[in-house]
């Protein structure tokens, strides 16, 4: 879930701007800190008591979608690791910023979800097909 805040941060963001509120007048009507309204459009310092108060603010609902946990096998995970690891190399970073690059842009998301039919490609076309994925969700490395 925790993924998930920053798109919540977002979405929070954009009401904003579409009300023409500035961060010091959402604040002040949810009785916070201009700085920590930045903190939450940004993905921090959420929590459900929070998102209760700026929904509140902004006149908009927000709702909860539970799904059930889905086990992940350890050919996914030796798979999406390969995967991830010629990622890196291609673009210049190290494991622990492609692991982070990818999680943000959904890429890893994406190949754990499409793993049947991924894994019988080469890892050249998962790495770009996680490359695509992370670009149309705003990631910039290529």
């Amino acid at each position: 879930m925790a993924n998930k805040f920053d798109e919540i941060g977002s979405l929070f963001l954009k009401r904003r701007k579409e009300l023409g509120l500035t961060q010091e007048q959402l604040g002040e009507k949810v009785g916070v800190s201009k700085s920590e309204i930045s903190k939450i459009e940004n993905g921090r310092g959420i929590t459900f008591a929070t998102i209760n108060k700026i929904s509140e603010a902004l006149g908009v609902t927000a709702q909860v979608d539970l799904k059930p946990k889905t086990e992940v096998s350890a050919n996914v995970i030796h798979y999406i690791v390969m995967c991830m690891g010629l990622f890196a190399r291609q673009f210049n970073l190290t494991n622990k910023e492609a692991c982070n690059y990818l999680s943000r842009f959904k890429g890893l998301e994406f190949s754990i979800s499409n793993y049947e039919a991924e894994h019988q490609l080469s890892l050249q076309d998962c790495v770009d097909d996680m490359a695509a994925i992370c670009l149309k969700n705003g990631g910039a490395l290529l």
